[in-house]
């Protein structure tokens, strides 16, 4: 249990502060016809601080402390559309990060997916790569949200083009190739840039990111089923179902002793559900965060109520559905339930043992935005796009991680890769990938950036893990999908 906990806090900590070789790499595009009047390119040697200012729809640069030796960070806002059809309606600030270190080498645009969680950290790319970086917090999260807020304008075609703005602006400084990168939810953003922008950079190196066609989608099932060993995976079954039965009233007032003692608040979903809902997810919060190594960490039915507490605690915490992760996380449950779509596993061993139905889940919305129709058609397109047309594409995943369950399909892709980290979970890297496929890697991010990459770099320095999404957003959507199916 220790070697557990001390994993799972460090992830934790982070998460608050996932064919040919002869291609010549495309280079931003400055002259479509988002910004006409982009300067043209000149020697210009002013401070690149004075540079950016300068760029159209920037609203304020401000330079901040690094830790980073050679690079000079930047806090970025750029002015940008709510609806990119319509040039003359509402515009909300977008808020960015710029790791700056040569304009004369590669940049690395960072799709978060949510909100900037990066800090002055370095993703894997920017280190391998000695690049610069763009990190871009997502549309609708965090700092980024038009007020008021039109939620039907939460689509990926709309987020795509924040991107393809950004690169145009910035494009005019940094002329070296551009690949654009992202892991879990930003690695799905980055997939759907390149789709709609397909020559706004050089190459995509989406991590650990699935597509979903359903919501739910029940194509994840038998890939759980199958996740590790069959003996742990019936342990952690097996505690499910103790923890749902004969623990829960336990559970529930340990979950409330945290929230007095820590300042939790559980308005928008009740701390019952809340309880019930990290019961539900802790399958798969453990093959995602922690895998086949604790395995033996695994509480047998017969343990202490003290122990089952610490378990769930440290995989899938009850106050990750908390006030304050519910409202950060609200444009994710939005958009899953719109467009994105979500996991689906058929879990006949809790059957009979919930308590909260789909409406206990409704305080996961946005506050007084009704429940979105879901759009097929989104990923259906997208996954065409990268079977049919799609090129300079790769895609990592980790073995164990059960949105691998969701994998991207390359089909008829050009110059693109899909390589799986062997034993990892939802925080495989490069670095991960056994040697022959790692070498493949490489040998495409040289030939997309014309850098030769440096792994030590990378090994060195992780870039920070993706927030973990609260147990009660993909069970809540799970739960409205199934009720749907019985009306």
């Amino acid at each position: 249990m220790p070697r557990l906990r001390a994993c799972l806090l460090l992830a934790a900590a982070a998460s608050l502060a996932a064919c040919g070789d002869d291609h010549t790499p495309a280079l931003p595009d400055a002259a479509g016809d988002v910004d006409a009047d982009l300067p043209p390119p000149d020697a210009d040697t002013r401070d690149i601080l004075d540079r950016l200012r300068d760029l159209p729809g920037v609203v304020s640069v401000t330079e901040q402390a690094t830790d980073q030796p050679g690079y000079r960070l930047f806090d970025l806002r750029m002015t940008q559309l709510v609806d990119h059809a319509d040039p003359d309606g509402q515009t909300f600030t977008q808020q960015m990060t710029l790791l700056h270190r040569d304009e004369a080498a590669p940049l690395v645009l960072v799709s978060t997916g949510y909100w900037n969680y990066f800090g002055d950290a370095r993703d894997e790319l920017t280190a391998m790569l000695s690049a610069n970086q763009l990190v871009v917090e997502h549309r609708y999260f965090g700092e980024s949200r038009p007020e008021p807020a039109d939620w039907t304008q939460l689509t990926i075609e709309n987020a795509a083009t924040d991107h393809h703005v950004v690169t145009e602006r910035l494009g005019t400084i940094y002329r070296a190739p551009w690949l654009v990168t992202g892991a879990s939810k930003g690695g799905m953003t980055s997939v759907y840039h390149r789709r709609f922008f397909p020559d706004d950079v050089a190459g995509a190196v989406p991590y650990v990111a699935p597509i979903s066609f359903g919501a739910p989608d029940y194509r994840y099932d038998a890939f759980v089923d199958a996740i590790g060993p069959a003996g742990c995976r019936q342990a952690l079954r097996d505690l499910t179902v103790e923890l749902l039965t004969d623990r829960r009233a336990y559970l529930e007032a340990r979950a409330t002793t945290q929230a007095q003692q820590g300042g939790w608040t559980y308005d928008r979903i009740s701390l019952p559900a809340a309880v019930e809902s990290a019961i539900v997810s802790l399958e798969w919060a453990f093959w995602q965060y922690v895998g086949e190594a604790a395995c033996d960490d695994v509480p047998a039915v017969t343990a202490s109520d003290a122990s089952m507490w610490s378990f769930l605690d440290i995989v899938s915490s009850v106050t990750s559905s908390s006030d304050v992760y519910a409202g950060a996380f609200e444009a994710y449950y939005y958009q899953a339930a719109f467009e994105l779509g979500y996991p689906g596993t058929m879990d006949p061993h809790l059957e009979g043992l919930l308590q909260h139905g789909p409406e206990a889940y409704d305080g996961m919305y946005p506050v007084g935005v009704a429940a979105p129709t879901y759009v097929p058609g989104a990923m259906v397109d997208v996954d065409a796009w990268v079977q049919d047309e799609g090129d300079r594409l790769l895609f990592v995943y980790g073995e164990l991680d059960p949105w691998t369950g969701g994998r991207f399909a390359l089909g008829d892709a050009a110059d693109s890769l899909s390589l799986t980290a062997p034993g990892r979970d939802h925080g495989a890297g490069i670095a991960d990938l056994q040697p022959a496929d790692r070498t493949a890697a490489l040998a495409r991010l040289e030939a997309w950036s014309g850098v030769t990459p440096v792994l030590a770099s990378a090994r060195a320095r992780r870039a920070p893990a993706p927030p973990r999404v609260p147990p009660a957003v993909l069970h809540g959507l799970r739960l409205r999908a199934a009720a749907a199916v019985r009306r």
